[in-house]
């Protein structure tokens, strides 16, 4: 048997004979799990995948076997682990986050990757949605000009509006693109726009700070894996300083947050256990077209919006797919 060890020294070798290898790991199936954001935050769409796999047939150690890593927030952390779970020789890896899939694509280039959030924006990891060509398939959760909505909806929101505040990981993959998309929004309004970075937890409070010195009457928040891990201690903050956050994610009202807006990600990690099962039959992910994204809810949390003074319109009320008292 070649131990855990040995495995990561053949690594170098690992590109080219990755499907063999695979095959050889023995008779269940074997799957890897790999995300930039910790077990708790990530609780949602890793049970959306598992409801998917369940529903194919896939029974965990008794018809497939699953292991897991979490970076926990931290960049840094997705090499390592991925060199980890590579060790283990899953047949597919799935990948929460575009930067999870590109940790393990750098050391292992053709083990078959499925990604629930892929955009276009990302040349390194697939050709074109109908025919990927490489490692790499899965479900697209592009919305267009979503950065630019979520002003649209603070607009709606708070009345009087006329200084937005967003907070950005300046590390971030979609940074220049969010930061677009939200100043554009904002010139077409009227609005003012605050940029605070953030790449590190520490930072995060006095960026906020600075903000809400600056000004500003609602805080934006980047779709952001970091912002994510952190998303308690950025609602402290912004709590604090009374201000409304509108993210992209429903997670964020549901833990306190005011507002949020864009594709049901539990949704699209769903969808992604038929990716995983077809690869584990044979298919190539190359030859997967990559799915897009059907669902997008608006949820805002009515609790918060009245302990920090807002009166929601009833109309922007109708509009909600889901509504926290």
């Amino acid at each position: 048997m070649i131990r855990r060890r040995e495995l990561i020294s053949l690594l170098g070798g690992a590109a080219a004979a990755w499907p063999v290898a695979a095959r050889a790991a023995g008779k269940q199936p074997r799957v890897g799990v790999l995300t930039l954001v910790s077990a708790a935050d990530e609780i949602g769409r890793i049970a959306a995948f598992m409801a998917g796999m369940r529903e194919l047939g896939y029974v965990p150690e008794q018809t497939f076997v699953i292991d897991f890593r979490y970076a926990d927030g931290e960049p840094a952390r997705l090499g390592p682990l991925a060199h980890e779970l590579i060790a283990l020789a899953p047949g597919v890896v799935f990948a929460g986050e575009p930067s999870a899939a590109r940790a393990v694509k750098a050391i292992a280039a053709n083990l078959p990757i499925v990604c629930p959030i892929l955009s276009d924006r990302l040349p390194d990891l697939f050709a074109s949605y109908a025919r990927p060509g490489g490692s790499v398939t899965g479900v697209a959760s592009l919305v267009e000009d979503l950065n630019g909505k979520l002003v649209q909806l603070a607009h709606d929101a708070i009345p009087g509006l006329a200084r937005v505040g967003l907070l950005v990981n300046p590390a971030g993959a979609n940074r220049a693109m969010v930061e677009g998309q939200v100043a554009s929004a904002a010139l077409v309004r009227g609005l003012t726009m605050f940029v605070e970075e953030a790449s590190k937890p520490e930072a995060l409070a006095p960026a906020i700070d600075r903000m809400a010195k600056a000004g500003a009457q609602v805080v934006i928040v980047q779709p952001n894996g970091l912002f994510i891990n952190q998303r308690s201690t950025i609602l402290k903050q912004v709590f604090a300083a009374r201000l409304p956050s509108i993210f992209a994610d429903r997670g964020a009202p549901a833990a306190g947050g005011f507002m949020s807006y864009g594709v049901d990600e539990n949704e699209g990690s769903r969808r992604a256990a038929v990716f995983v099962d077809k690869i584990l039959k044979g298919a190539k992910p190359g030859d997967l077209p990559i799915e897009f994204s059907t669902k997008i809810e608006m949820v805002i949390n009515l609790k918060t919006a009245k302990a920090l003074g807002l009166t929601i319109p009833p109309a922007l009320l109708a509009r909600a797919d889901e509504v926290i008292e």
